[in-house]
């Protein structure tokens, strides 16, 4: 209860929901009105998305040593205007290699405005205390899907999708940035104010954390789970529709993962002292893969769609708050920014890659390999995780 009377824990609350709205969801929600509208490929509209996570993943241990050094209070909402800047750009591109640009651009303030950023500057400020108040903080980020989706599917129906764009960057100026600096603000002079040993400390050198036991293990199991969700959060609609599924129905579907992140945050925060935030982890990972398997069963039963919406927003909202939680368990606070940006990186990558290796995947056999592959990846991630028992 506390967390809802804190200024700084609110402000970032709807600051997430909106930025990961307009600056992520919105390409998976638009991606069929880009096809339609330019002609192009699945897989050259996905490669546009794979780099703009790229971006984001190469910036991350960056922009997290800035919110080490203090930048946050500047970082946060410039990344945010910027991003909403660039989405309004989207609106005049015709050609791939501008809307290729774009996207690359927009990855840099996914960087400097999501859920690491975010994590960062908390840690930074609450230390010990940060894992409640992500938890409530992806609380409401979770809603971010239930209101991209409906959302810019209304609004491309009014006025087409550079309507829909054009909103969307409205409400990443208007509601992100503002929200980003009041928090950023708040929770950068608790850091200073408290002294924090992570605000003294000297940089850990990156080859220093990659061989730090267990690095790795938290590092690639997360990456491999990140890769499921990478798939299916911006193939949605096509494996949808290559399925059987209605409009209706895939647009319930991808509506109810918001509110099952929630459910999952949820239950996880009520088995909070009793399961550990790597067990957790694992569960999380299991509920991916049995979000593929019902998504593959799609195509006999339809219904069980919203069946694959449930599991594949538990299992993402889950997995999402429990990679800062162990890799501060495991590798410690310090220098935490620029660790976990290096411990978030294979994942971003694999999660960047994700769009165009379905794309590649799909042109080449259909979407039957792809959905093997996301039912697989999230199990083999439980299993490397396992190792941190031994380390």
């Amino acid at each position: 209860m506390r967390l809802i009377r804190d200024p700084a824990i609110l402000a970032l609350m709807g600051m997430q929901v909106t930025v990961w709205a307009g600056l992520f969801y919105s390409f998976p929600a638009l991606v069929l009105h880009w096809q339609t509208e330019f002609g192009w490929s699945t897989a050259e509209i996905m490669g546009a998305f794979t780099i703009s996570i790229a971006v984001y993943a190469l910036g991350a241990p960056l922009f997290g040593r800035l919110i080490d050094r203090g930048a946050a209070p500047i970082s946060m909402p410039l990344g945010a205007a910027i991003g909403a800047g660039l989405l309004v750009a989207l609106a005049f591109a015709d050609t791939l290699l501008a809307f290729y640009l774009i996207w690359a651009a927009i990855g840099a303030t996914m960087g400097l405005t999501l859920y690491e950023a975010c994590f960062a500057i908390v840690t930074r400020a609450r230390g010990a205390n940060a894992r409640r108040a992500i938890t409530a903080i992806t609380l409401v980020g979770g809603f971010a899907s239930t209101l991209a989706y409906p959302l810019t599917h209304w609004l491309a129906g009014i006025g087409g999708w550079r309507t829909a764009i054009c909103a969307m960057a409205a409400l990443v100026v208007l509601v992100a940035a503002p929200l980003a600096r009041l928090a950023a603000r708040k929770l950068e002079a608790q850091a200073r104010a408290q002294a924090l040993p992570t605000d003294t400390a000297p940089s850990r050198p990156r080859p220093f954390v990659l061989h730090v036991p267990g690095y790795w293990a938290i590092a690639g199991g997360f990456a491999l789970a990140a890769l499921t969700s990478g798939i299916v959060l911006s193939h949605l609609l096509p494996i949808m529709a290559a399925q059987g599924v209605s409009d209706d129905m895939a647009i319930l579907a991808a509506a109810a993962i918001g509110p099952a992140q929630v459910a999952g945050r949820m239950a996880m925060m009520a088995v909070d002292n009793r399961i550990s935030a790597l067990r957790i982890a694992q569960i999380a990972m299991a509920t991916l893969a049995l979000g593929a398997v019902m998504m593959a069963a799609a195509g006999w039963v339809a219904a069980l769609v919203l069946a694959f919406g449930v599991l594949q927003g538990a299992g993402y909202g889950v997995v999402g708050i429990m990679r800062p939680v162990v890799t501060r368990d495991i590798l410690g606070q310090r220098d935490f920014g620029a660790v976990s940006g290096a411990v978030s990186l294979p994942s971003l990558f694999l999660f960047a890659l994700a769009p165009f290796l379905g794309a590649v995947l799909f042109d080449l056999a259909g979407y039957g390999p792809v959905l093997l592959l996301c039912m697989a990846a999230p199990v083999a991630g439980a299993i490397l995780l396992q190792t941190l028992d031994r380390t």
